[in-house]
């Protein structure tokens, strides 16, 4: 009985050389998926997330004297080409702050800036703070744009933003702190925010985002 010849089995590559499927973490790579695999090295549109804190801009704005243009930090990181989803986070306390800030919430939704907040102040269950109401959305928001592979801009400076930017470091995703260090402590950015960030603007030194005194009135759009 002659012998049956079987082709050899090709040996399965090992661990080390084995072609990997984990998608990056950023946007500057296309992601790889089972049913459609891609060249990782192809370069595809980078996406960015704005994530702005309204409470702390109230109070930057009280120590500038000054309006932050929030357009021109959607311009300025768009200038390359890179997609900007800008998100701003600010609740209403109370019927009188709900009438006043009723315009400026309309101004960002022309100009497809995401509010997010609450007007829940007339529910039993509401309790009122005055700073950092709305970190927790923020935090969710900034961690779901990171999986996405976003890197990330924040205007903010609450210490209790340590824990958001201890974590995105570990996954490697970078982020962009906008506030100031010449403001009173009580306002500033904490030591360790500010080293957490990849870079760190200050509005002190840098007046590119802030409105111009005889601003026109669409421009005018802080509350």
């Amino acid at each position: 009985m002659g012998w049956l010849l079987r082709a050899p089995i090709p040996r399965q590559p090992d661990r080390a050389t084995r072609p990997s499927l984990r998608q990056p973490r950023h946007a500057g790579l296309a992601r790889a998926s089972y049913k459609n695999p891609m060249n990782i090295d192809t370069p595809v549109l980078a996406r960015t997330t704005l994530l702005i804190d309204g409470s702390h801009v109230d109070r930057l704005k009280t120590k500038f004297g000054r309006l932050i243009d929030f357009q021109k930090l959607v311009g300025h990181f768009s200038a390359d080409g890179t997609t900007v989803s800008a998100h701003y986070y600010r609740d209403s306390r109370d019927s009188a702050e709900q009438t006043r800030t009723a315009r400026f919430f309309e101004w960002l939704e022309r100009h497809d800036i995401e509010r997010h907040g609450t007007d829940d102040f007339n529910e039993p269950w509401y309790v009122r703070e005055r700073y950092g109401s709305n970190l927790v959305a923020l935090a969710s928001d900034a961690l779901m744009a990171a999986e996405k592979g976003n890197s990330l801009v924040m205007l903010a400076g609450d210490a209790k933003l340590v824990p958001l930017l201890e974590r995105l470091a570990a996954l490697d995703v970078p982020v962009t702190l906008i506030s100031s260090l010449s403001v009173p402590d009580s306002i500033a950015p904490p030591p360790p925010l500010v080293a957490l960030a990849d870079r760190f603007i200050d509005l002190a030194d840098d007046d590119r985002f802030f409105l111009p005194e005889d601003g026109q009135e669409d421009t005018r759009h802080e509350p």
